[in-house]
């Protein structure tokens, strides 16, 4: 986001601004379609290179997600 380059996606056509930044993170923004408000969709991820570690990686995502939601509020 900071650097301002823009470039089409192919995807269908829609009512949704996404917002990729830095670590991968998405967070798309549309308006509900029944409702007078924006929703917003936001999508972290990360490897998991075993599946012991999923607890804790689960965790750390979850974290980011709460950091993102508090940003926006």
């Amino acid at each position: 986001m900071e650097t301002g380059n823009q470039y089409d996606i192919d995807l269908p056509k829609s009512n949704v601004l996404q917002f990729f930044t830095e670590g991968d993170i998405i967070v798309s923004a549309r308006p509900s379609g029944t409702e007078p408000k924006i929703k917003f969709y936001i999508s972290v991820n990360t490897e998991l290179k075993n599946r012991a570690d999923y607890p804790e990686i689960e965790s750390k995502l979850d974290d980011m997600i709460a950091a993102i939601k508090e940003d926006l509020s």
